[in-house]
C-alpha cells in the first residue's frame, strides 16, 4: 500500500525566530541598544547613528562598503549614519549586540582629540585596535547589567567612542603618550572625597581640568584602570573596612554609595576573591571578656 505525503509536509520546519530586543539604557541620552539572540536569517539593515557592535556568538558574512567580511564571536564591528549592511550567509547563528550612538556624541569625542568631523571609519584600524575593541566589549557588559550605575555606564561610553574614534577615524594619529599626571591626580583625590556619591563624568573632567574624553584615555594609562574601576575598588576598600567594625552588609552598600546588597556582594567576591560574610568573620577583632578584657 502506497502512502503519499504532501509537498508541503516534506518542507524543512522554518527556522526559530530571533529575539530582538530594543531599549534605551537609563542615564545614558543620545543611546539606543538593541540586542539579537539566535538570528538565522539573512537580514540588510540601515542605521541612523554610529553603531558598535560586539558579536558574541555565532558566524556570518556580510557586506559593507562592497567589501565582504567574515564576522566571528569576539568581533567588533563598526558602522557609521546612513550606511546599509546586508548579511550574505550565515555559517552559525549569531549573537551581537548594537549600540546606536548618537552622531553628536562622536563628533564630540573626535573635536576633543583634534580631528575632522563628521567622523568616517577606515576599513582597518590606523593603528593595534585591541583596546578598542575591549572597551567596546566593556561597554556592552554594563549596557546589559541592569544593576550597572550611570557613572560606569557613560565612562564606558566615553572610553569605547574615544577609542574606537582614536583607533578608526580618518586622520587620526598614534596614540601619544603625553603625560598628564596633574589632571589624573585631581581626579582620583574627587573621587576619593566623594566615593558614596553619585559622580559624573562630566564633574569628575570638571575637577581634573580636562575634557572627558582625554580624561578616561590618560586616567587608565596613568593607573592602569579607567575611571569606574578605581571607584569601585575605593568603594570595596571601604566596605572592607565598615564590615570588619561590625556594619551590616546592607547599611555598608548604602554607606560606600553602592545599589545594594547584591552589588557590594558581587564586587566584593570579584575583588577581595571571598564574600562580605567571609572577610568579615576572618578579619573582626572578637570581644573578650573577664579576665582576658583586662590583658593588653
Amino acid at each position: 500500500m502506497e502512502t503519499t505525503t504532501s509537498s508541503s509536509a516534506l518542507r524543512d520546519p522554518p527556522p526559530p525566530e530571533a529575539r530582538i530586543d530594543h531599549f534605551r539604557p537609563e542615564g545614558l541620552d543620545g543611546v539606543r541598544v538593541i540586542r539579537v539572540v539566535g538570528e538565522t536569517q539573512i537580514q540588510t539593515t540601515f542605521t541612523e547613528g554610529y553603531s558598535l557592535v560586539a558579536i558574541h556568538g555565532g558566524c556570518f558574512e556580510d557586506l559593507y562598503r562592497r567589501r565582504k567580511r567574515l564576522r566571528r564571536a569576539g568581533d567588533l564591528k563598526l558602522k557609521e549614519p546612513g550606511e546599509v549592511h546586508r548579511d550574505l550567509r550565515i555559517l552559525a547563528p549569531f549573537s551581537l549586540q548594537v549600540a546606536v550612538v548618537a552622531p553628536r556624541l562622536v563628533e564630540e569625542a573626535a573635536l576633543a582629540l583634534g580631528l575632522r568631523t563628521p567622523v568616517q571609519f577606515l576599513s582597518e584600524p590606523r593603528h593595534d585596535h585591541e583596546l578598542a575593541r575591549r572597551c567596546v566589549f566593556a561597554l556592552h557588559e554594563a549596557l546589559a547589567d541592569e544593576t550597572t550605575d550611570p557613572f560606569t555606564r557613560e565612562t564606558r561610553l566615553t572610553e569605547a567612542i574615544t577609542e574606537v574614534v582614536a583607533a578608526y577615524a580618518e586622520g587620526t594619529k598614534a596614540p601619544t603618550q603625553d603625560p598628564v599626571p596633574r589632571a589624573v591626580r585631581r581626579a582620583r583625590e574627587y573621587l576619593h572625597e566623594t566615593f558614596a556619591d553619585k559622580i559624573t563624568l562630566d564633574t569628575l573632567a570638571e575637577h581634573g581640568g580636562m575634557d572627558k574624553f582625554h580624561l578616561v584615555r590618560a586616567f587608565r594609562e596613568a593607573l592602569g584602570v579607567p575611571p569606574y574601576e578605581y571607584l569601585t575598588h575605593l568603594r570595596v576598600a571601604r566596605a572592607a573596612s565598615l564590615l570588619v567594625a561590625g556594619v551590616a552588609p546592607r547599611e555598608v552598600a548604602q554607606t560606600v554609595g553602592l545599589y545594594d546588597e547584591s552589588q557590594l556582594h558581587r564586587h566584593f567576591r570579584r575583588i577581595m576573591r571571598t564574600t562580605p560574610g567571609r572577610y568579615a568573620a576572618a578579619h573582626r577583632v572578637p570581644r573578650r571578656s573577664g579576665a582576658n578584657a583586662l590583658r593588653p
